[in-house]
C-alpha cells in the first residue's frame, strides 16, 4: 500500500483516487521532491527484466550508461564520416587540378576515368552537340529523363530504370545506383554520370558538393575548348 505521507503536500482530494497520473504530475511540479526525500532513491525498487528489482539510482545509472554508449557510437560515426569526407576531398581536389591541365575533352575523359577507378565507380560523359558518336546524346531524347528525374533537383541520386540507365551508359550495372549531373551554365550542354553496382550506394539525401564542383569545372573547360576552337577556326 502506498504511504501517502511520503508525498508531502500532495493535493489529493478524497474523491480522486491516487493514480500514476496524479503522482507523475506532482513529481513534475515538485522537481526537488527527491532532494527532500533522499532516502527514497535507494528504498524504491524498480522491476527489472534481468536483475529482478533495482533501485531508482541504479535505473538512472543504467540509462546514463546507455546514453554514453549511444553518444560514443555517434561520435565514432561522425569521426568515420569526417575521415571519408576528407579522403573524398583529396581525391576530387586532385582530379580538379588534373582537369585544369587538360586541353581537350579526351584528356578530360582520362582524368574522369582515373577518378572513377579510385572511387570504384563507372562514369559516363554525354554531350548534346558532340560530333563524336561515343559522346553524343540527343537533347530531345534526354528531355523525358530531365522532366521525370531532374525537375525538382539539380542532381539525381538513386536507382534508374533500365532504359534510363542505357541512355547514359553503354553497359550500366544491373540493379545499380547512379549520380546524374546535367552540365551547363545558362543552358545544358551535356550530362556527367557515375554508376555503382551497389543499388543502395547513392541515396537521394547524400551531399553532392564534390560532384557539383567537378561538373562546374568540366562545364567551364568545355566552353573554353569550344571558344578556342571557334577562334582558331
Amino acid at each position: 500500500m502506498t504511504d501517502v505521507s511520503l508525498l508531502g503536500e500532495l493535493p489529493v482530494a478524497t474523491d480522486i483516487p491516487l493514480n500514476d497520473d496524479v503522482v507523475a504530475d506532482y513529481l513534475l511540479s515538485n522537481l526537488d521532491f527527491f532532494a527532500r526525500q533522499p532516502d527514497l532513491l535507494t528504498q524504491l525498487r524498480i522491476p527489472h527484466s534481468e536483475r529482478g528489482a533495482v533501485s531508482l539510482v541504479e535505473v538512472q545509472l543504467d540509462r546514463l550508461r546507455h546514453r554514453v554508449h549511444d553518444l560514443e557510437g555517434n561520435i565514432a560515426n561522425l569521426v568515420s564520416l569526417a575521415t571519408k569526407n576528407s579522403e573524398l576531398f583529396a581525391v576530387f581536389s586532385k582530379a580538379q587540378q588534373q582537369l585544369f591541365q587538360t586541353h581537350n575533352i579526351y584528356q578530360a575523359l582520362g582524368v574522369l576515368g582515373e577518378l572513377s577507378e579510385q572511387l570504384q565507380l563507372e562514369f559516363s560523359l554525354r554531350l548534346f552537340e558532340s560530333q563524336d558518336p561515343q559522346l553524343f546524346l540527343d537533347r530531345k531524347v534526354f528531355e523525358s529523363f530531365r522532366v521525370s528525374r531532374l525537375s525538382h533537383r539539380p542532381v539525381y541520386l538513386g536507382r534508374l530504370r533500365k532504359p534510363e540507365s542505357e541512355l547514359l551508359f553503354e553497359q550500366p550495372p544491373q540493379l545499380g545506383s547512379f549520380v546524374v549531373l546535367p552540365l551547363g551554365i545558362n543552358h545544358q550542354i551535356g550530362v556527367l554520370s557515375f554508376a555503382c553496382p551497389d543499388g543502395g550506394h547513392f541515396q537521394p539525401d547524400m551531399d553532392t558538393l564534390f560532384v557539383e564542383q567537378l561538373g562546374g569545372i568540366l562545364t567551364r573547360l568545355i566552353h573554353h575548348w569550344e571558344y578556342t576552337r571557334v577562334v582558331i577556326d
